[in-house]
């Protein structure tokens, strides 16, 4: 029987008197791969930060790994367990630390500030490195790199936490298409080859790999469409979603979705 990882009951998130999100219903079970997608302002960040702990006023009934997380502190194997990367999580860019010393704060999940240093720590950063083609950037000074090489040592970051669960925050968000193509086949392949659960944030469906399992549409807080790609990613759905005509195609394995020019129906 599969095990589900993110079970969410009537999950509300507020920000002062604003409702941003939900009620929301959602399951994800070990080895799925989730696109969360929506315009702006739909609650695919609300809902991330809420799954991350990181939403100051939440309601309703979510479990993550089996363990209720809502009004209560967070297990250190919990924190482990689930790592984060939001669309800005880039607050070490001006700071003198090496392309290591980043993927080596992955760790800090593990209760690295609070032990010494050890060889399992090594191990999991040089792993990462490894696995992203990042070993010769080791003594690179992070602040050096261009945004896409930052957001793949961002992703080392989360492989060398050794969790479960990923949540990524529109992970290709600001790069150019080079950049982008690399990192949405980049997340695939934590899932594909890593054998990562991943929640993978966008607004742009083009963005989403071939293997993504599953798809939650967001508008407004609320559910829009939950299913298989193929059952949601279609051109009524999501026209009525962004609230204009979009033309979807499929491509290999991937959908792209387009506005109509001019608007034509």
């Amino acid at each position: 029987m599969p095990e589900t990882l993110i079970d969410a009951s009537n999950l509300t998130v507020r920000y002062g008197a604003r409702r941003a999100l939900g009620p929301l219903n959602l399951t994800v079970q070990r080895g799925e791969f989730w696109g969360i997608v929506g315009p702006n302002g739909a609650g695919k960040s609300s809902l991330l930060h809420a799954l991350a702990g990181l939403a100051s006023r939440v309601d309703g009934r979510l479990q993550l790994c089996g363990q209720s997380v809502l009004g209560g502190r967070r297990s250190q194997a919990l924190r482990q367990a689930v790592a984060v990367l939001f669309q800005h999580h880039d607050d070490v860019s001006e700071a003198p630390f090496t392309v290591a010393d980043v993927v080596g704060f992955g760790r800090t999940a593990c209760g690295v500030l609070g032990r010494r240093w050890n060889a399992s720590d090594q191990g999991a950063v040089d792993r990462a490195l490894e696995a992203l083609g990042l070993s010769g950037f080791r003594a690179r000074l992070y602040r050096e790199l261009s945004g896409g090489e930052r957001r793949k040592v961002q992703i080392a970051r989360l492989l060398a936490q050794e969790s479960e669960l990923l949540l990524m925050d529109e992970p290709v968000a600001g790069l150019d298409m080079d950049w982008q193509e690399r990192l949405t086949c980049l997340a695939g392949d934590l899932h594909l080859r890593h054998g990562k659960t991943v929640l993978f944030v966008t607004h742009d469906v083009a963005n989403l790999p071939g293997c993504c399992t599953n798809v939650l549409l967001l508008n407004r807080g609320q559910t829009f469409g939950i299913g298989a790609p193929a059952e949601v990613l279609c051109s009524d759905t999501l026209s009525r979603l962004y609230g204009c005509p979009i033309c979807v195609e499929r491509r290999a394995d991937r959908y792209v979705a387009f506005a109509k020019p001019g608007g034509a129906g």
